[in-house]
């Protein structure tokens, strides 16, 4: 899903090649279109060549669909039917098959989706015609014979009619199976069934031609051998959870639609103004198609993945940048992350009136959204933003991993998807713009980076409540769901990487990704991955220092299940004469000797050459205990960093011999966490020389960043 995060996108090109990808040919001669590139054929398999897909474990195919379905576009409604069949792959024997019908969280006021919405969408609300959607169950039936078989191949014989009926919220129902499916036993039912689209709210609907058909089918619940079936209900911030299979689904669509779907396009039939599209995917866990007659093509291509664009007319000339986006994404979640193991993908570009179909993912194909219209002059030489829809096609990408390859429980732990989704957009940005700290907007000579952006969209409303928590426990009426989940997340794990190392913490998401893809991993399998790959404790001090170890599990717990914030700040700095050896003092008879006065009397600091201390006094005002560096600039130009573990709340310095011109602290600026770093740098009083013009300066430019933070470009 598109975060909803105030300016969080973030893309910068990285060398001339790009920088034309970006710009396109219109941006550069200012044509009024850019030209299509030659269109690609569709594959020929929905999965790639199996030495260029990285594992697909066979295990993993627990529920195969066969769809159909027919668009009427004059009542906006798809008849359908689904064949369903299921794996019990696990150790449980169960009575009954939950399905969702997600459309069904449109149906009415008192559904439980419309009570957490109250109408609204991404600021997007309810139209007064065509406000409900729905899905209406005609029959269900069992193929069978015996009841239930243990090879999916053998042929059905029998039908059996079977019951069903709606939960207390009509997101899901259940159906009563004749006995119990034990482990190994396949099951087939049938459903026959309408689909009414609403107009265009929370990635659905339709919108004058164009059709978002999305969650439009009955969909299994997941069996999990601890939990049982799951099968959640349909709630604002919950998006969904399915098993792995095989799918083929045959639409039938008036003969001028443009069509996108999940898979790859096997047979097409046109007769009597209509015609019959034919979709395969292979290992995905949805299935979603989109449908316009104003849809434009454009082509390109990665490693023999076919990239297909189906954008309005009028936004062509965008194409090329978001295929230079889509491009430069594949090689760096193929580097990070391992293979992408599909042939194709697809991205639809929603037309005006149906941004709400924007900025979501489904197994190869995703929806993005347009770019801000700013004149290509003006990105070039005023306002560089990159960040309306090119963000969007990354972040949307970025979901064919987490969530389209990683399907794991984003109802139950939304920041194992959508956080980690948007940490890994973030090290996409940092692997397009080879650079750890990239620019997210520039206006004239003036750039927000990375480190300032990131923590600034975590202040305010980002730590009302832990990370580890349910989808449907976030409230709308708080609408911190984005701030907490999609940022948050992100300075949890980045931060987590500058302090462990950057490349000991790739090699350990590579390693989660190597051995949970296809698998529903959990939050603590991450986690557990992280303290394997990092080492339980990890020392984070600089080399030849002594030892400051970090606890990558605490570190975890205190980042996901508590509220604790980082925060530090200079209490004080204060130089002094060093104590000597002047007074009465007791000889080796007992006798009080000397009463010299002190040596530094009427004596400047400057005066007292190495007699002299520097001192600081440093301290954790926020409840999260992580090390942080602590940089020292000496009056003599020297510097000295040092790691503090802060397990203390006040942290005492002292350096015999120097004085202390300025403390920094977190200097590198490795804790992403901390939002509020004004008081991070302190100067001795005493020491330092103002030339007025600095100061000044750098207030500027720090109110001008937060003011285009504010603005949310």
């Amino acid at each position: 899903m598109k975060p909803e995060i105030d300016g969080c996108h973030m893309i910068q090109g990285s060398n001339a090649l790009m920088l034309t990808l970006a710009l396109g040919c219109c941006g550069v001669f200012g044509c009024s279109e850019a030209r299509e590139p030659p269109r690609l054929a569709e594959p020929t398999s929905a999965l790639r060549p199996e030495s260029q897909r990285g594992i697909v474990p066979t295990d993993a195919r627990v529920t195969d669909y066969e769809l159909e379905g027919r668009l009427d576009t004059e009542l906006h409604r798809v008849e359908g039917s689904a064949r369903v069949t299921w794996r019990n792959t696990t150790q449980r024997t169960v009575d009954s098959m939950p399905f969702h019908l997600y459309l069904n969280g449109f149906r009415a006021e008192d559904t439980e989706w419309m009570r957490s919405a109250s109408g609204f969408h991404r600021n997007h609300a309810q139209e007064r015609e065509g406000a409900w959607g729905y899905i209406d169950i005609q029959s269900v039936q069992l193929e069978a014979s015996p009841l239930f078989v243990t090879d999916a191949a053998e042929e059905p014989r029998t039908t059996i009619d079977l019951p069903w009926r709606e939960d207390d919220d009509p997101s899901t129902m259940t159906v009563d199976l004749p006995r119990p499916v034990g482990p190994g036993e396949t099951v087939t039912v049938h459903l026959e069934f309408t689909a009414q689209l609403p107009q265009v709210i929370a990635r659905t609907g339709y919108s004058g031609d164009f059709h978002a058909v999305a969650q439009w089918y009955p969909k299994l619940g997941v069996l999990e051998d601890e939990a049982g079936w799951q099968a959640h209900t349909f709630t604002l911030n919950d998006e969904f959870y399915a098993d792995f299979g095989n799918y083929k689904a045959v639409l039938d669509v008036p003969q001028d639609m443009v069509v996108g779907a999940t898979g790859i396009r096997t047979a097409e039939v046109v007769a009597d103004g209509r015609k019959q599209l034919t979709y395969e995917a292979e290992m995905v866990h949805d299935f979603a198609w989109m449908a316009d007659p104003n849809f434009v093509e454009h082509h390109g291509e990665w490693q023999g993945v076919r990239i297909r664009q189906l954008i309005q007319p009028e936004h062509i000339a965008d194409a090329e940048a978001h295929l230079a986006v889509t491009v430069s994404a594949f090689e760096s979640y193929h580097n990070r992350f391992g293979p992408y193991p599909w042939s194709t993908l697809t991205i639809i570009h929603p037309p005006e009136g149906a941004e709400d179909a924007g900025g979501m993912e489904y197994p190869t194909l995703f929806t993005t959204s347009d770019r801000t219209p700013i004149p290509e002059w003006m990105r070039a030489s005023i306002l560089d933003e990159q960040m309306s829809g090119l963000f969007t096609t990354l972040h949307e990408f970025g979901h064919q991993y987490f969530q389209g390859l990683f399907a794991s429980r984003e109802h139950l732990e939304p920041w194992l998807d959508e956080g980690m989704n948007t940490t890994s957009n973030l090290l996409a940005a940092m692997d397009r713009a080879e650079d750890d700290n990239p620019s997210l907007i520039r206006l004239l000579s003036q750039e927000v980076r990375l480190q300032d952006f990131l923590p600034h969209n975590i202040s305010g409303d980002g730590f009302l409540e832990p990370l580890d928590r349910p989808a449907q426990a976030f409230h709308n009426v708080v609408g911190n769901f984005g701030t907490t989940v999609y940022a948050r997340t992100s300075a949890v794990m980045l931060t987590l990487r500058n302090v462990a190392g950057h490349q000991a913490f790739d090699r350990a998401l590579r390693t989660y990704s190597d051995q949970w893809r296809f698998r529903h991993p959990r939050g603590s399998d991450l986690e557990a991955t992280l303290v394997s790959e990092l080492g339980a404790s990890l020392n984070v001090a600089p080399t030849g220092a002594a030892p400051v170890h970090l606890d990558v599990q605490e570190y975890l717990d205190q980042a996901l299940r508590t509220t604790r914030e980082v925060d530090f700040e200079v209490t004080s700095i204060v130089n002094r004469a060093l104590g000597g050896q002047t007074g009465w003092h007791r000889d080796a008879d007992g006798v009080l000797q000397g009463g010299e006065p002190p040596a530094h009397l009427d004596k400047e600091l400057d005066e007292l050459g190495d007699a002299v201390e520097g001192v600081v006094a440093i301290r954790r005002a926020g409840a999260f205990e992580v090390p942080v560096d602590v940089s020292v600039v000496f009056d003599d130009g020297s510097r000295e960093t040092l790691t503090w573990d802060n397990r203390e709340t006040i942290g005492i310095f002292s350096w015999p011999g120097q004085t202390v011109h300025q403390v920094i602290l977190d200097p590198d600026h490795k804790l992403l966490l901390e939002w509020d770093r004004f008081d991070n740098m302190a100067y001795d009083p005493e020491l330092e020389e103002d030339d007025g013009l600095s100061r000044p300066l750098g207030d500027l430019t720090e109110a001008l960043s937060l003011a285009l933070i504010g603005m949310g470009l």
